[in-house]
């Protein structure tokens, strides 16, 4: 807590008992002379301690530039209570801190009220208030206000004087006895008197501990003036120092100027020496270049014939291995068509050795009807099939090809996911251009980071919907989900067939399948 927040929660005179607690007479006069409130010496000096205060917290009230002043000399006196209560927890606090008395009676009240104020714990701070405001009040209470003072029983505050003795009315009885009347006010002059001494005597201590303090104050502003004389001696001896140093500074930048420009001549002949050596090496080197240029010339003629000779020769003989080469390239091409041709024959051969058998009444029927196909291609299972295991991509043209063979083709789906940094625009025109009917979705990203994207359910819906004009369902993907598809296939009375990977596909869903044809070297490119 701040002075600032201090004076918005304490009345005036609370705030100043406090500040009587926690600061001396010497204390107050540094924050007088500090803050400009009373900067002449001699009128601190004649100033009670109890003026001085009321002073000081007028203009903490008044004057907010001052509060910082304060708080940081408020702070360095209760350096050690507020290490202490920092290091302490609440319940500590509560339990040490509990009542004011035996604080103000260590003559700790001050500082450590000080500590918890400025506490950032919100409830030590406010037990710092309490405790503060419990002391006050008690301190405050009728039983402990102290007696008036002399001056302020006779006169006004600056009447310092003793007060003219009332005159006594004392009647002389016979035998040197007084009346009743008498002697009553003989006893109450006499105490009075006991009491007024006794209050003359306090302000003499007073006066005597101000005394000392401006005695103590004194000789520390005779050693200060002292420290000052002595400082002042050095200072005019540094001066002369410094005279002289300065002179020979002078005289040394006169002397080093002399020579930069001694040593510019220097160093711009030896830059002109170092010209000249390098201009007369490289003249040197130049000629010696010229030389093996020459020589190499010479040589380089004779080899360059050489070369253009073989050069000749290496043509003529590439151009025959060209030609070569196109007439086995043509030779290979025709014998992969026929290879594939007989491939296709033979797999049809397996697929009808494969198909139940057909009573002999419908099998001249069958002869004649073309099997409709349905094919659909899970891309993105392939591609990354092909990648993870070969490094390679699936020839989706040549896998269309291949897995119809003779049979009617009455669709074909291939389904992909849009990836966004992947463009994909040429290789979707290429399959459209080829008979696929393009199925697309972009890839979409969760909240934590990861992606979804698949066509899985998509394939289904189209599968079944398309299924009673089918005859065969070629599906080209090895992921298990597909099993359930597949029996659904079957139970329609539909050959389901599976093209995929060997090392990626669902054991369950190859044996579901009424054919699995593996995809090979001859597919990947």
């Amino acid at each position: 807590m701040t002075p600032l927040k201090l004076k918005s929660n304490l009345q005036r005179e609370q705030l100043m008992w406090f500040l009587a607690l926690v600061l001396n007479e010497r204390d107050i006069f540094r924050l007088l002379m500090q803050t400009n409130i009373l900067a002449d010496p001699d009128r601190l000096y004649s100033t009670s301690k109890q003026e001085l205060l009321s002073r000081l917290t007028n203009a903490l009230f008044k004057h907010s530039k001052i509060d910082r002043i304060v708080a940081e000399h408020l702070s360095k006196k209760a350096e050690a209570a507020i290490a202490r209560v920092g290091y302490m927890v609440i319940d500590e606090i509560h339990t040490f801190f509990k009542s004011p008395g035996p604080l103000i009676e260590s003559g700790e009240f001050g500082e450590v009220v000080w500590a918890l104020l400025i506490d950032p714990r919100e409830d030590v701070h406010l037990h710092g208030y309490n405790l503060l405001k419990t002391a006050y009040d008690n301190h405050n209470h009728p039983s402990n206000v102290p007696p008036l003072k002399y001056h302020q029983l006779y006169g006004s505050e600056e009447q310092h004087d003793l007060p003219d003795k009332p005159a006594l009315n004392v009647s002389i009885k016979s035998g040197n006895d007084l009346s009743v009347e008498d002697e009553d006010l003989k006893n109450i002059d006499r105490e009075q008197l006991q009491q007024d001494l006794t209050q003359l005597k306090a302000e003499f201590n007073s006066i005597k501990k101000k005394n000392t303090l401006l005695r103590d104050h004194c000789e520390f502003l005779i050693q200060e003036n002292d420290n000052l004389k002595s400082k002042e001696g050095t200072h005019q001896e540094n001066r002369k120092q410094v005279v002289s140093l300065q002179q020979e500074n002078q005289d040394l930048h006169h002397k080093a100027s002399q020579f930069d420009e001694t040593n510019a001549s220097l160093l711009q002949l030896e830059s002109e020496n170092r010209k000249l050596v390098a201009e007369n090496q490289e003249i040197v080197t130049q000629l010696q270049e010229l030389s093996d240029i020459k020589s190499a010339k010479e040589v380089f003629s004779v080899e360059l014939k050489m070369v253009e000779e073989a050069v000749y020769k290496k043509y003529q003989a590439l151009e025959q291995i060209k030609t070569d080469f196109d007439t086995h390239f043509d030779l290979i091409e025709r014998s992969y068509t026929a290879s594939q041709k007989a491939l296709n024959q033979i797999r049809n051969t397996v697929n009808l050795i494969d198909s139940p058998q057909l009573e002999f009444g419908e099998s001249e029927q069958v002869e004649d009807r073309i099997d409709q196909v349905g094919v659909f291609v899970d891309v993105q299972n392939l591609f990354y099939a092909a990648k993870d295991r070969y490094e390679r991509r699936v020839d989706l043209i040549k896998l269309l090809d291949l897995i119809v063979g003779p049979r009617q083709l009455l669709t074909a789906f291939a389904y992909i996911v849009q990836i966004p940094k992947i463009k994909q625009s040429n290789f979707i025109s290429l399959l459209e251009h080829n008979g696929y009917t393009i199925r697309s979705k972009d890839l979409r990203l969760r909240g934590d980071g990861s992606a979804k994207g698949d066509w899985d359910v998509g394939i289904a819906v189209d599968v079944v919907s398309m299924l009673t004009s089918l005859d065969v369902v070629i599906l080209a993907s090895g992921d298990g989900d597909f099993c359930p598809l597949a029996e659904l296939i079957k139970q329609q009375h539909k050959r389901i067939e599976v093209v995929a990977f060997e090392h990626n596909t669902s054991m369950d869903l190859q044996a579901v399948a009424d054919q699995f044809f593996p995809i090979g070297e001859e597919l990947l490119m």
